[in-house]
């Protein structure tokens, strides 16, 4: 009986053998692009995640994994990230194009230092008043010559109309719709239709906008699906606006007057003075700069900015606004070597506003900066408080060089006391809730977007280490370290040409 059982197990081996010799491995899944072994960051779940490799098809990521098991993949290319870092594409949620100048000057800047996509925050002529340049026409084309890759550059994710202001800060022309300025609420809605009807994603509003005005455009545009952002009117305050839901609040000046015992009466001054009432008068400045933080009352702002986060509004502080305000006349900060990437007619520009800030009186010079520190406090403050902040720059605004600025922001992010996780989440994974495209950007995994930035150092460490841009991936096209440069070098040249 031995012998049989001992031929039955010999039988049963090579019958084994011949079975593993003959079963097929599944075929490998197909995949355009690979980045292997790098640590992929994902702001989104806030995992870091050592030695990953991702895998991307056409203009999605398809798979996240180990880079030690079984992969599945075949890939056309592959990059190794050894020693690397894998980020989401980042965002600027404000920017200015300023079509119909030229487009590549600043596309060309943003991309070359990982930014995938931005959110234009000034996209429309006022055509109401003869505007026929710079029309929302021209940014949807821009928009489509980007997202095809006809054009190199980051995707426009949204775009803002012109500014609407109200009628105390500007006389029209004879000839145009007073709707342009609208000082009646029959008025701010018939052009709450009017922006909807030219297509653009936001309403842009100026703090000038009487109050009445302004909430029955909101609740237009609102109705129409239209979403109103921008510089919070007086007449609203930052907690109002947002109650009536207002989306983002733009720059690190609200916030600061509704966090100050001067809040109240600056804003009745001037809401007074919006709506034209007999005797009004703006503060000066000097007055409005010390007081707002002179009369900073935590205990209100604590409370304020509670109430405030419940709303569900974001904050985008463009700090490096209020920073060029504050170091106008700092030779060190005006040397910046990224200015040789700026056109000859926009450096002229921001020569002049930085000369007649830099010759303000120095008392207003020192207030400036005091603001503009105290507007980092109060960010922190509000990203305590649960209030989603979002980087933005106002790039091509003064001193604000597209790309390199964001980088800027987001040291001043950090400053303002945003862990590093934190500051890249408000470049990336905030925006994409903001957008409510959370399924399509600012993360990393599976059936997401495949814009991607691949950096030389980790940026948990220093934020800093944000701006060394080996690769970005966008859309899912491939632009290396040589590839950025050359769109470095192509805006060089462009600067450097005389202005015709």
């Amino acid at each position: 009986m031995g012998g049989v059982r001992a031929a039955f197990q010999l039988v049963a081996a090579a019958l084994l053998v011949a079975g593993c010799q003959t079963t097929e491995r599944a075929p490998l899944e197909p995949a355009s692009l690979a980045v292997t072994n790098v640590t992929v960051i994902d702001p989104e779940s806030r995992r870091v995640l050592p030695a990953h490799s991702v895998y991307i098809r056409g203009d999605r990521i398809v798979a996240v994994r180990p880079s030690a098991g079984p992969q599945g993949y075949a890939a056309e290319r592959t990059i190794d990230g050894t020693g690397q870092y894998l980020i989401p594409g980042l965002m600027d949620m404000h920017v200015h194009l300023f079509l119909p100048q030229p487009a590549p000057a600043t596309l060309n800047l943003l991309f070359a230092n990982g930014v995938t996509g931005i959110r234009e925050m000034s996209g429309d002529c006022w055509a109401l008043a003869g505007g026929t340049k710079g029309c929302i026409g021209e940014y949807r084309a821009l928009q489509n010559a980007l997202r095809s890759g006809e054009t190199p550059g980051p995707d426009i994710v949204a775009i803002a109309g012109t500014m609407v202001m109200g009628p105390a800060n500007v006389k029209l022309p004879d000839g145009v719709p007073p709707i342009v300025v609208p000082g009646t609420p029959d008025q701010g809605r018939e052009l709450a239709r009017h922006l909807h009807g030219r297509g653009v994603d936001i309403v842009k509003t100026h703090d000038s906008v009487p109050h009445n005005v302004f909430v029955a455009l909101i609740e237009e545009a609102r109705r129409l699906g239209l979403e109103v952002s921008g510089h919070v009117p007086f007449g609203a305050g930052s907690l109002g606006a947002a109650t009536l839901g207002y989306r983002s609040i733009e720059h690190a000046r609200d916030l600061l007057y509704d966090c100050s015992r001067y809040g109240a009466e600056f804003r009745r001054t001037n809401g007074d003075f919006v709506e034209r009432k007999p005797g009004s008068a703006r503060p000066p400045n000097l007055v409005r700069l010390a007081r707002t933080v002179d009369e900073y009352d935590p205990a209100l702002c604590a409370s304020f900015l509670a109430q405030l986060s419940a709303t569900g509004v974001y904050h985008t502080p463009t700090h490096v606004t209020r920073e060029m305000e504050a170091r106008a006349g700092d030779a060190a900060y005006r040397s910046d070597p990224a200015r040789r990437y700026i056109l000859a007619p926009r450096a002229a520009d921001w020569e002049k506003d930085l000369t007649s800030t830099a010759a303000l009186p120095a008392e207003e010079i020192r207030q400036l900066g005091r603001f503009y520190r105290h507007g980092l406090l109060i960010t922190g403050l509000a990203h305590r408080a649960g209030l989603p902040i979002m980087a933005g720059t106002d790039a091509n605004d003064t001193m604000i060089v597209p790309g390199f600025s964001l980088h800027r922001e987001m040291g001043l992010l950090r400053e303002a006391g945003l862990s590093p996780m934190d500051v890249l989440r408000a470049a990336t994974s905030v925006p994409a809730a903001y957008l409510r495209k959370s399924d399509r950007y600012g993360g990393i995994a599976a059936g997401k977007e495949a814009d991607l930035v691949l950096l030389g150092a980790d940026p948990l460490k220093d934020v800093a280490n944000m701006r060394q841009v080996r690769a970005v991936v966008a859309n899912g096209r491939l632009y290396d370290r040589a590839a950025l440069d050359a769109l470095l070098a192509d805006v060089e040249r462009m600067a450097a040409r005389p202005a015709l």
